[in-house]
């Protein structure tokens, strides 16, 4: 299966439900980051309002959804990429 961003948007559309429709979406090589519009800050110094805010990471391959951070789309992208070290 190959996602596309149109299954990507509906996908987080679902994961958001009412406050789906201002969905943005970066893709990236493994995928794409899917983030509501509304909750960017207008200043990027000033942490969000709504604690526990974050983005979804969905993967390109698989549609598997994996919720991440607030963090910008491209520093969210940049960790999926990056893989994590092996449990010690």
């Amino acid at each position: 299966m190959k996602v596309s961003p149109d299954q990507a948007r509906e996908l987080a559309e679902e994961h958001f439900g009412d406050r789906g429709s201002d969905v943005k979406l970066l893709a990236f090589d493994g995928g794409y980051v899917a983030w509501i519009s509304g909750d960017e800050p207008e200043d990027p110094s000033v942490l969000p309002e709504i604690v526990g805010g974050g983005c979804l990471v969905i993967d390109g391959t698989t549609g598997d959804i994996a919720i991440r951070p607030l963090l910008g789309p491209d520093d969210v992208a940049e960790q999926w990429r990056t893989p994590l070290p092996p449990p010690s």
